[in-house]
């Protein structure tokens, strides 16, 4: 996993070219705002959260896992 310093989360669907469902969106954001605050385990959490996320059943996105 790359890291960089956009705006857009590095999971965003601009930056991958998929379509995402709201629970990715909603993580993407939470991850977001813990890397602004500087919580490096809340940015962590975060994407443990939209990994099992997108592994279950809930995922909506288009497209293969990331």
């Amino acid at each position: 996993m790359t890291h960089n310093n956009t705006a857009e989360p590095a999971g965003s669907a601009a930056l991958s070219g998929l379509v995402e469902c709201p629970g990715c969106q909603e993580l993407d954001r939470a991850e977001a705002v813990a890397r602004a605050e500087r919580d490096a385990s809340k940015v962590t959490d975060c994407r443990v959260l939209r990994a099992r996320h997108q592994v279950g059943s809930q995922c909506v996105a288009l497209g293969p896992p990331r």
